[in-house]
């Protein structure tokens, strides 16, 4: 990081702990997390693997309202929040430890109370969130499949003896408006308990649309959730627990940067740009276009059973089943130019041309509204033993079924619907764990599980004779750990595990069988850790070292198809391998009883180490890619924070808070060319806290850093295949007798600097 970089970071934090340590030297103690990360519940500090764990009232008090807030915070997790299905679109798509991917689903799952949620989670109302947990490395042998790189585990809050009554309100800049209700507690003492949640939120929208003038990037969200846990008697226990969500949001705000501002290999056919991509001040879609579908319609429901049975011996029985369902349609303007509303025969600054037919702008074919059904059910029962004990033990059944439908649906006649099947996947597994005490300080666990997978595409109109094509991958996914306790409070453990990625169908009917398939991805981890605790609880020091050998690695790659058909749709094909090693480090400190202080550092060193690209060899000369960085994985990302409390008045606290992280840069792709730059977000709160009331102010962004959270190579559709024509930069030309795609890049419009307040009342 540069100098100055480190100067701001650091400023901050620094400065408030010179303070407090001048006026109160004696340290405090860290608040104690547990968390379920391996299906049962530990001390987070006692837990021999990486996991950032954050409290309901954490997640609070650091301004965190989504997924992509928490990755500001958490070393070696990134979340996108705006791709080009919405703000709070698409499919949910975390990173964890460099292991990346564009297409298809995450490498990373998320759950709910265990249960999958695989669309997006951006709309999940933290305000009902017990605990966030994020669990690094593969967790296939406990959490199951899709759980490559790792997994994000919320748990909800549940009713208890003690009553619970609040009503929370957020006002901010940009009409930013979201009320939640949330009410808990004891229908039968002991017996019988419940939670209601009701949310509101609806945002204006931070940027303007070139074109109409209207405002993009607007979003709107209903919630509700409830939950009813049942104690009949001792050991036994039931939990029903739902929620459904209402997503009515407006274009995402994308922008595109044109060819014309490619800066390098202005001499092969698709040129490219190099460096940090250009700030945009607006976005540029034809709204008008998409004839009142634009943005994102989405309702989804979410309903879960967990049962629990204590038997004799010390066992327990538990069953945990849920299901997810959703439905999504997303008008969106596919150009992110505005190329239709331009003119869809003419190019701007192209006199006497004219597109041809089978030109995407013409025919309409960029002009899109996809409508997805998802439905996805799981079951899970596992026996466990008293994990008290010095040699424990759990075994396990699981099943997962999902169904997920795909239409392209245009508004000329020249663009046909595109019907790309109902997307099957089923998935039984049989899992174990074992885990021995040698000493009082030295223990090891072995996990294991048998999964196999059959994924298919049901598509009786693009293959009315044999509308089901099918394949069935198996695995088999070990983790061995062992934990070595100096003391209670300092640990150090070693990890070695397995991951495992489906395969995955590629399933637009227009590409050939060839390509139909993806196989699945391997992955060995090792990793070593550190957890401590020193000062009696005051300071907490974790470090987590690791070594992924990732092969048979699923990439993206274009395929263009022939005419009459003509344009171009992106696929996934195993083409790679990579070494990631990594360090993450989490320091906290308590110290005084008025001032806590954090940091967190990570280094993500992810490369290929076997890559051939064709596209490559055009640029470079080479068509290998060995050595370089995978995309979208920041190198580095590091965050602090400082919090100092103080009396203001008989029963109420006050406090200031800062916070600042930085993300180093994102490639958009495998060449390392564009990227989005160094990203340093600065967060101030200050407050007052009572019994009952509660009342935050807030600046998010205060230096307004527009530093794309992503970007995306991309084509110019707007100015693709033109013939060549003087322009400012003559080098920018077509290349002669060039009638390929130019290259362009996308990416969202960061979030602008917010003023703003909460206030929250108990009762």
């Amino acid at each position: 990081m540069h100098p100055s970089i480190i100067h701001r970071f650091a400023a901050l934090p620094l400065a408030a702990v010179a303070l407090a340590l001048a006026s109160q030297p004696a340290w405090s103690q860290i608040e104690e997390i547990l968390i379920t990360a391996r299906k049962q519940e530990e001390r987070l500090q006692d837990v021999p693997i990486a996991v950032a764990a954050f409290t309901n009232e954490q997640l609070v008090e650091r301004g965190a309202r989504d997924m992509f807030d928490v990755t500001r915070f958490t070393p070696g997790f990134s979340f996108e929040k705006t791709n080009r299905y919405g703000v709070q679109g698409g499919v949910s798509r975390p990173v964890i430890r460099g292991m990346s991917n564009i297409l298809g689903e995450g490498n990373a799952q998320v759950f709910v109370d265990g249960i999958p949620y695989s669309d997006s989670i951006l709309s999940f109302p933290f305000d009902i969130a017990e605990r966030v947990e994020v669990i690094k490395g593969p967790q296939a042998a406990l959490f199951g499949r899709a759980t490559f790189s790792g997994a994000i585990n919320l748990i909800t809050k549940k009713g208890g003896n003690q009553p619970e009554h609040t009503v929370s309100a957020r006002l901010a800049e940009y009409g930013d408006t979201e009320l939640n209700l949330l009410s808990r507690g004891p229908i039968v003492d002991d017996k019988l308990f419940y939670m209601v949640h009701g949310r509101y939120y609806t945002m204006d929208g931070m940027y303007r649309n070139s074109i109409d003038g209207g405002r993009v990037g607007g979003e709107e969200s209903n919630n509700f959730n409830a939950s009813v846990e049942w104690r009949p008697r001792d050991g036994i226990a039931a939990i029903l627990s739902g929620g459904y969500t209402r997503d009515r949001d407006d274009l995402a705000a994308v922008t595109l940067q044109d060819r014309f501002a490619n800066n390098c290999y202005l001499n092969v056919a698709r040129q490219y740009y190099c460096g940090a991509v250009q700030v945009a001040p607006t976005a540029t879609l034809d709204r008008a276009g998409l004839q009142g579908t634009e943005g994102l319609h989405r309702d989804s429901t979410r309903l879960s059973l967990q049962l629990t049975f204590d038997l004799p011996a010390g066992l327990t029985l538990v069953s945990n089943s849920g299901l997810f369902s959703t439905e999504m349609e997303y008008g969106y303007d596919s150009t992110y130019q505005g190329a239709t509303a331009l003119g869809q025969t003419t190019v701007p600054g192209a006199p006497g041309y004219v597109r041809p037919l089978s030109d995407p702008v013409r025919n309409g074919g960029v002009m899109r509204n996809e409508i997805t059904d998802r439905d996805e059910w799981s079951t899970e029962l596992r026996l466990q033993s008293d994990q008290t004990q010095r040699f424990s033990y759990m075994v396990g059944a699981y099943y997962y079924k999902s169904q997920r439908s795909l239409e392209e649906q245009h508004f000329l006649a020249t663009a046909p619907t595109v019907f790309s099947g109902e997307t099957q996947v089923e998935n039984l597994a049989a899992f174990a764990a074992v885990d021995f005490d040698f000493t009082d300080r030295w223990s090891a666990t072995a996990e294991l599980r048998y999964a196999e997978d059959t994924i298919g595409n049901d598509n009786a109109v693009a293959r009315p004779t044999s509308p089901l094509v099918e394949s069935t991958f198996d695995s088999v996914s070990p983790r061995v750990t062992t934990t070595f306790k100096f003391t209670p409070e300092n640990m150090v453990y070693a990890n070695i595990a397995q991951g495992n990625t489906p395969g995955v169908i590629n399933p637009d009917p227009r590409f050939p069988e060839s390509i139909r398939f993806a196989d699945e991805e391997e992955s060995r981890n090792y990793e070593i850790g550190t957890k401590n605790r020193f000062l009696n609880g005051g300071l907490m020091v974790n470090l987590a070292l690791y070594y992924i050998d990732w092969t048979n690695q699923q990439i993206t790659a274009a395929y263009t198809f022939p005419p009459p058909t003509g344009g171009t749709q992106s696929y996934i094909r195993n083409a790679g391998a990579t070494e990631i090693k990594g360090a993450e480090l989490e320091v906290e400190a308590a110290l005084t009883d008025n001032f806590t202080t954090g940091f967190t550092y990570s280094m993500t060193d992810a490369k290929f180490t076997s890559l051939s690209d064709s596209e490559a060899l055009e640029l470079f000369g080479d068509a290998s890619l060995k050595g370089k960085k995978l995309f979208g994985v920041p190198e580095q990302q590091a965050s602090a924070y400082g919090k100092f409390t103080f009396a203001a008045g008989a029963d109420r606290i006050g406090f200031v808070r800062g916070d600042v992280s930085f993300t180093d840069r994102k490639y958009d792709q495998i060449f390392n060319l564009a990227h989005t730059g160094e990203q340093i977000l600065s967060n101030v709160s200050a407050g007052v806290e009572g019994d009952h009331l509660a009342l935050t102010f807030f600046i998010n962004n205060l230096f307004d850093d527009r530093t794309p959270s992503s970007v995306t190579r991309y084509v110019d559709q707007l100015n693709r295949n033109i013939p060549q024509y003087t322009n400012a930069n003559p080098a920018q030309n077509n290349v002669p007798g060039s009638t390929t795609l130019e290259r362009s890049i996308y990416y969202p419009l960061p979030s602008k600097r917010q003023f703003g307040m909460t206030l929250k009342w108990k009762f």
